[in-house]
């Protein structure tokens, strides 16, 4: 194949420890269940002779998924659907060399992992924001539109990795519909109530949003809805309460509606 020596010169080495921590992890992949068109198909056969080249000449997994990607990032599918069928106990590793050699295409590797199951979605996302933390928002909106029942776990597990991507977990859902941004609001500050004063301005700035036109009185529903939901997760003490509270121009009455007094 013409293209082997051009991949050869553009590969990256990668420690003996690295490769080593990569072999003692063991993790079934799902390729069996997924089916591929008939491109793709082609395309995956193809790379999986090169992941065999590459074996040959000690690549580790990780090192060929990088060549492979830095070199076709448009063939994410096929060439992860080679990658993780032929080292199914390295997902961790491969997820990770994909994201690094080719970050923009986060959607994509996230979709392939989690519809191939190579790992619970909380581990998958994980991996992914450990790997890139400015596409935690991107990571955690793939698994909500593939499997919303585990958006709420993975939202935990992102802040829990990295606790500055809260802001943007927060602010990419800023048009979600009011309970489901409460319950984001809440799920992140009940998993890291320090941050509670970091997100006061991103919390009034949730409030303030709107993409339509609203009622004086519906505005006052989104603050005493939002300011509670962070007050009873932890992540907000009374003083913060009375600051957004006054900035939203909330009623003695509305700030006890939200302290439960």
């Amino acid at each position: 194949m013409k293209v082997l020596p051009t991949l050869l010169a553009a590969s990256v080495c990668m420690s003996c420890a690295t490769y080593a921590a990569d072999s003692a992890i063991v993790e079934i992949t799902d390729t069996q269940n997924y089916v591929l068109d008939q491109e793709n198909q082609r395309l995956a056969d193809t790379y999986a002779r090169m992941l065999r080249y590459y074996d040959q000449r000690n690549f580790s997994s990780v090192r060929a998924v990088r060549v492979l990607m830095g070199n076709y990032p448009h063939h994410v599918e096929p060439i992860l659907y080679a990658a993780f069928e032929r080292y199914p106990n390295h997902y961790r590793h491969i997820i990770k060399a994909a994201i690094d050699a080719e970050p923009a295409f986060t959607r994509e590797i996230i979709s392939m992992a989690l519809s191939l199951k190579v790992a619970d979605p909380a581990d998958i996302v994980r991996i992914a924001v450990e790997a890139e933390p400015s596409y935690a928002d991107t990571i955690v909106a793939t698994v909500d539109e593939m499997d919303p029942t585990q958006f709420a776990n993975v939202v935990r597990v992102a802040v829990l990795t990295e606790p500055q991507t809260a802001d943007g977990i927060l602010r990419s859902n800023r048009d979600a519909e009011i309970g489901k941004l409460e319950s984001i609001l809440h799920t992140v500050l009940s998993s890291a109530p320090t941050l509670g004063s970091y997100l006061v301005d991103t919390i009034s700035d949730l409030i303030g949003f709107s993409k339509t036109e609203v009622a004086p009185q519906n505005k006052n529903k989104r603050a005493i809805q939002l300011i509670r939901s962070a007050y009873n997760s932890g992540g907000l003490d009374k003083s913060e309460v009375q600051v957004l509270a006054a900035k939203h121009e909330l009623s003695d009455e509305e700030i006890k509606l939200i302290l439960g007094n």
